[in-house]
């Protein structure tokens, strides 16, 4: 192994890896995995006692800690248990997780009562797993969720912004949402109008409250604007408070981040290759340094400890920093909701990750420095990264090394079949534009490759 002190290295290796890479090991880090697992925990039977404590309406975990125990000497803990194998079950993505099985020991992988309880009291709590709930369908993938995100902040925003006019021209909005229509779209006074849709998604991201709520169910309205977010609680003649209502929202996603980090923790982190796995591929250097989009340590844990590996999105565990949002505030309307708490650089400042890639100041890039004019080559590989637009900035770091000159950069990108292929390039395109990717790939700067053979052992 070549030594990682700059000065002396004549080739670098570089390893840049997405949730593909843990995908290419049958790790279930997919959002589906991760969804389907959440939606058996919630279905999980628990007995009497604790079911009617989780409808009873709760502070904190703490409440419903000190409350088990109350009543744990007449719950047997070990029927309550859910291992691997129930919790992906009815996993959409069998085919997958029986890879899984096969590589992997999946004893470990199981949570006990106390875990279920804590994630059940979690996902009945919060608003934004169950929009995702409801969206089951419509994300597919992280980056999708992404997306999801990004059309929620813009929905709300619709409305704050509707409800601030009308208190700004009345002096006051009605707390009762009419239904919208083609004859009331524009109707001037008070109320609120919004479609069946809007009010039914605002209902689960808590910004309005169904007409159960209301003392006179027969008050005419779709529902009503959630007290919680006035100025003043229930009173609205004080107007609507944006900012209670999107530390709420921010707060919800870092409880929707906890719940994530729960679920890497006690399932993913847990399998245990069955043996040894080994990358066989004839063209396969071990790399010198890792960039990681991951939140696992799946490099680490099953080929070589000592490759020092920065997280750009932060990593799971105990002290977790998990980095989980939209890549920046493209809609005018959410930067005049300054809802920066969203975004994946305001989490990356706020938590402290390792997100400076290849600043002129990081360690790779006196590396890369060191080696520009030795004739020598600085290989990045891409393996499991989609490209996708919202990790642009990275990106665009990589291909502006051979700008002024070729000083050696070569990027390997590895796919995982064809239509694999076919996303990547067009992604390329989309964020350098057809001129630069044209040059690298006709200088050979840039090819794509199969992804590297794995050797199971099994």
């Amino acid at each position: 192994m070549r030594f990682f002190i700059w000065w002396n290295i004549k080739t670098m290796n570089i390893l840049i890896v997405g949730n593909g890479f843990d995908l290419s090991h049958y790790l279930p880090t997919k959002y589906d995995h991760f969804m389907d697992a959440m939606q058996e925990i919630e279905n999980k039977k628990l007995e009497k006692p604790v079911t009617d404590l989780l409808e009873t309406p709760l502070d904190s975990i703490g409440d419903l800690i000190v409350k088990y125990f109350q009543f744990k000497t007449v719950v047997n803990k070990e029927t309550y248990e859910i291992n691997f194998n129930q919790l992906f079950v009815n996993c959409r993505d069998s085919g997958f997780i029986s890879k899984t099985f096969d590589f992997y020991k999946v004893e470990n992988s199981k949570l006990t009562f106390e875990q279920i309880v804590e994630l059940q009291l979690r996902l009945a709590k919060n608003s934004w797993y169950k929009y995702f709930k409801k969206h089951v369908q419509d994300v597919k993938t992280w980056i999708d969720f992404e997306k999801k995100i990004e059309s929620a902040l813009v929905l709300i925003f619709k409305y704050i912004n509707e409800i601030n006019l009308k208190f700004d021209k009345y002096g006051k909005f009605e707390k009762p949402i009419k239904l919208r229509t083609k004859s009331n779209v524009e109707k001037s006074d008070g109320h609120i109008y919004m479609s069946h849709v809007d009010i039914e998604q605002l209902i689960i991201l808590n910004f309005c409250l169904n007409n159960t709520h209301e003392n006179n169910i027969n008050f005419g309205g779709l529902g009503l604007i959630n007290h919680e977010w006035f100025n003043v609680e229930k009173k609205s003649e004080y107007g609507f408070s944006t900012e209670k209502y999107i530390n709420y929202l921010h707060s919800e996603l870092e409880d929707f981040i906890e719940i994530f980090n729960l679920y890497l923790k006690l399932v993913v982190d847990k399998l245990e290759p069955k043996t040894q796995f080994k990358i066989e591929s004839k063209d396969w250097v071990q790399p010198d340094h890792i960039f990681s989009f991951n939140y696992t340590n799946t490099f680490q844990k099953f080929y070589q400890n000592n490759v020092k590996t920065e997280y750009l999105h932060g990593k799971f565990g105990e002290q977790q920093n998990i980095v989980l949002g939209i890549s920046d505030l493209e809609d005018e309307s959410l930067r005049k909701l300054k809802a920066y708490g969203f975004t994946k650089y305001h989490q990356k400042l706020f938590k402290d990750t390792e997100y400076l890639f290849l600043d002129e100041c990081s360690e790779v890039k006196q590396q890369i420095r060191s080696l520009k004019h030795s004739g020598d080559d600085i290989n990045f590989r891409i393996w499991g990264h989609s490209l996708d637009r919202s990790d642009q900035e990275y990106i665009k770091e990589i291909f502006k090394l051979n700008d002024e000159e070729d000083v050696g950069v070569r990027v390997t990108v590895y796919y995982f079949n064809d239509s694999a292929k076919f996303v990547l390039l067009n992604n390329l395109l989309d964020i350098l534009k057809k001129d630069k990717v044209e040059k690298w790939m006709k200088n050979k700067w840039l090819i794509f490759e199969p992804n590297p053979e794995i050797n199971f052992g099994v």
